[in-house]
């Protein structure tokens, strides 16, 4: 990922030393963060995302490997695989969210915290959506056996309920934004 955006929080600081070469250091000069969970609280919210993402990557391999109608069509197969994406995304997330209470920097709250709300909504929306899609396929155009195609909606539906649940509950996270360090 490029780091540009957090280009502006850092700052080049020049040092000269008695035989006056330069030496070069980054200094942090952005704002601090704060989260609204104690440490307890960060190491709960931290494992409850590895497992929700545990769970519902093994529901989209184990659905995958199903040979239904219904994943066949494009309308189902697109959103069923975009949901990848964003999982991949969610777990660097989660491995790197911090489980210590402190100040945080605009990049570890950007690249964690906020990372995770929004992957978790764009999961439940492209879980949705395969939803929607199995639902249309089973009702106008499936055959008479929907066995296989209601055991990929269950397993699609689940994996939508738990994607959904936990971005509400990402949601409820606070970040609250303290203008330097010497201020908390």
């Amino acid at each position: 990922m490029s780091r540009k955006k957090y280009i502006n929080a850092y700052e080049t600081v020049y040092e000269y030393d008695d035989k006056g070469r330069e030496k070069r250091s980054i200094e942090y000069r952005g704002d601090y963060f704060e989260v609204s969970l104690d440490e307890q609280g960060l190491r709960r919210y931290k494992c409850m995302h590895i497992i929700v993402f545990s769970v519902i990557f093994a529901i989209q391999v184990a659905l995958g490997f199903m040979n239904n109608p219904g994943s066949r069509v494009l309308y189902v197969t697109i959103p069923y695989i975009a949901v990848f994406f964003p999982l991949l995304y969610w777990i660097i997330a989660a491995i790197r969210m911090p489980v210590r209470k402190r100040l945080f920097r605009l990049d570890v709250v950007g690249t964690t915290f906020n990372r995770v709300k929004l992957v978790t909504l764009l999961a439940a929306i492209f879980l949705g959506v395969a939803v929607i899609g199995i639902i249309v396929f089973m009702l106008f155009f499936s055959e008479v056996d929907k066995r296989d195609d209601l055991l990929f909606l269950l397993g699609e539906g689940i994996a939508f309920g738990l994607a959904l649940i936990t971005h509400i509950r990402s949601k409820k996270v606070l970040i609250l934004k303290h203008k330097t360090e010497q201020e908390a």
